[in-house]
């Protein structure tokens, strides 16, 4: 079992898809598993099995656009934290918070209510959103 990973315990969300050699590596790292799908990942499934068999509440989701977007579109998000920073990025294609998935059904917009707004050193703003229920 790896010592490196300062008490932390990391599960891989994989598909059925996987080879046997790869699950046989991960064992042998000591890195726990779950499957959350045949061949695309369900998310939903993935939220239920990491509090069934971890124990897990809450999550911080730290992705990109597609990730976030998949959260969003199984309703799996409650809560948004955005961090507004004064720089500007003026480059042709730009990172959004949120990717439509390609061949998944299309989100209809999600409604979220301000929970706060906090002012931080460098000029840049934290703003909470709860999920509008």
């Amino acid at each position: 079992m790896r010592t490196d990973r300062l008490g932390h315990h990391i599960i891989e969300v994989l598909s059925e898809q996987v080879s046997d050699a790869y699950l046989a590596y991960l064992r042998k790292l000591g890195i726990s598993y779950i499957f959350g799908g045949k061949e695309q990942l369900n998310f939903t499934v993935v939220v239920e099995k990491l509090k069934a068999l971890f124990f897990i509440d809450e999550l911080l989701l730290e992705g990109g656009g597609v990730i976030n977007g998949s959260f969003l579109n199984e309703g799996l998000i409650d809560e948004l934290s955005l961090l507004v920073v004064p720089l500007a990025d003026g480059s042709p294609n730009p990172l959004t918070l949120f990717e439509p998935v390609a061949g998944l059904q299309q989100a209809r917009p999600v409604h979220f209510r301000l929970k706060s707004v906090e002012q931080l050193d460098d000029g840049g703003l934290w703003i909470r959103y709860l999920l509008l229920s």
